[in-house]
């Protein structure tokens, strides 16, 4: 390696590309991208690097890393503003997956957290709903989403699937959940969800030391990887050509998710080396107006506010624009 390449490798990781807004809002992405609901997407766009994240993707010379011409893969100008967001994002999965892998071990705090995840998605479904044109194609295409979404969501949800072939399971969710994160509207983890991978995610996140978590983030990250290598270039295409058909399908999908968030479970508890998971067994009904019912709607509500607001200030900008 030549001291002129060095040089130029260094001012790749030079500490203002770190400081400055670029890591910043790959740390705000990277916080959004572990809630089921809220679509990194459309964090990127509200923060103005949706097309640049996209486009810089595509742009990576993987023929370069292939050849191993190493400056010449690593000398790509997008591939400083990818440092940047994806040091922010993988700053985010750290130090904040502790936080949710304790709220998913505990059964009172997972019923906050699912009911505010369930004012997200129903929120985003509404406003989905409300963007679309309403077609005969686009309703067979909700209807299409919704059963496949219910059925994955329902097999999901027992105690085979979660443990039954689980690497492909990671590997798969990986692969879908990069192609929906990358959709404005969209949330990624909320796929993680969807094939009930979603607390052993975030439990080998937030204990990223033990080897065994290394290996299921990795059967993830290799879904990621073959999502990044394939998915910008696709998405694009779509996008432009079918905007309408893909986030109709796409809206079904949340749709038939909702059984899966609802809030009120009873629990099997599995011991991991280093955490516990909760395995939702049946469904339970609250009382009305009991204290249960009454602190999962405010967090319903809490989630349905956050959303509005993300779409106001969404359309403000386009205003503006």
């Amino acid at each position: 390696m030549n001291l002129s390449f060095k040089k130029d490798l260094l001012k790749i990781f030079d500490k203002n590309i770190f400081f400055k807004s670029t890591f910043l809002k790959g740390v705000f992405m990277g916080i959004t991208d572990m809630i089921p609901g809220i679509s990194g997407g459309t964090i990127a766009l509200l923060l103005g690097i949706y097309y640049k994240f996209l486009t810089s993707i595509e742009n990576i010379n993987f023929k370069a890393l292939l050849k191993l011409d190493v400056k010449k893969f690593f000398l790509n100008s997008d591939f400083k503003f990818l440092i940047a967001i994806f040091s922010g994002m993988l700053f985010s999965f750290i130090f904040f997956s502790k936080a949710l892998s304790f709220l998913l071990s505990k059964p009172f705090t997972r019923e906050i957290l699912f009911s505010f995840f369930l004012g997200l998605v129903l929120t985003s479904i509404y406003f989905l709903l409300k963007d679309l044109k309403i077609t005969s194609k686009s309703i067979l295409l909700i209807i299409l989403g919704t059963i496949i979404s219910f059925a994955l969501s329902y097999f999901s949800n027992s105690h085979l699937s979660i443990y039954l072939d689980l690497p492909i399971k990671l590997f798969i969710s990986g692969l879908i959940a990069i192609f929906a994160m990358l959709l404005p509207g969209i949330s990624g983890s909320f796929m993680f969800v969807l094939f009930g991978v979603y607390p052993i995610i975030i439990s080998a996140l937030s204990n990223i030391t033990n080897f065994e978590n290394i290996k299921i983030l990795a059967f993830v990250f290799l879904g990621i990887l073959l999502g990044f290598l394939l998915f910008p270039r696709v998405i694009l295409f779509f996008l432009n050509k079918f905007y309408s058909s893909v986030m109709s399908f796409l809206t079904g999908l949340m749709i038939g998710s909702l059984y899966v968030l609802w809030p009120f479970w009873s629990y099997t508890q599995v011991f991991m080396k280093d955490n516990n998971i909760l395995i939702c067994d049946r469904i339970k009904f609250p009382k009305v107006f009991s204290l249960e019912f009454i602190i999962s709607f405010i967090f319903i509500l809490l989630g349905f506010l956050i959303i509005f607001k993300i779409k106001q200030i969404s359309e403000q900008k386009n205003i503006k624009k």
